[in-house]
């Protein structure tokens, strides 16, 4: 591979890594004979409060889209299969974005998680896990169009998915 070859692949990665929802905070580029490899640096506690921050608030307003369907009347079953679609996307994404010495006790930036996930990660692992699981049922519910059947999902998503793991390992807040 010669080096514009190179200089293209890296380009390109940070594009990949830009559009699918990755922060790149810092990156190595390792040069062996024909082989180049780009190395992501990890977040910093900081950078991952603030990631984890910005995914959840896509969350949010994914769930407001839902639920304007929902209960007010606006948007249509296809705007709900998007929505659903990217809380299961970010779903996949949160595990990664808690890293060790980023709680509420922490004191690095202003959050609102709780030591508890670190002392029970499998199980949290397992509650985003859930999430994407229910959010794929809600997108499926959307296909069919049936708002009985979207409202039932969304309402499952909300209690079994977003509120299990916010009663247990998110701290209330005013």
């Amino acid at each position: 591979m010669n080096s514009t070859s190179k200089m293209i692949l890296i380009a390109g990665l940070a594009v990949v890594a830009a559009f699918g929802g990755i922060a790149v905070t810092g990156y190595a580029v390792v040069a062996a004979s024909d082989q180049t490899t780009v190395q992501i640096a990890e977040l910093s506690p900081a950078d991952a409060i603030a990631e984890r921050q910005k995914l959840m608030k896509g969350n949010g307003a994914a769930a407001k889209t839902i639920d304007g369907f929902v209960e007010g009347g606006t948007g249509t079953a296809d705007d709900v299969a998007k929505s659903a679609a990217a809380i299961k996307d970010a779903a996949g994404k949160i595990p990664s974005l808690f890293v060790p010495g980023t709680s509420i006790d922490d004191n690095v930036a202003k959050t609102a998680a709780k030591k508890e996930i670190w002392d029970n990660f499998d199980d949290f692992k397992a509650k985003a896990a859930k999430l994407a699981s229910l959010a794929a049922d809600l997108e499926a519910a959307a296909a069919t169009g049936d708002k009985q059947k979207i409202t039932d999902a969304f309402n499952t998503m909300g209690k079994d998915g977003c509120g299990a793991c916010h009663s247990l390992y998110k701290q209330k807040t005013q």
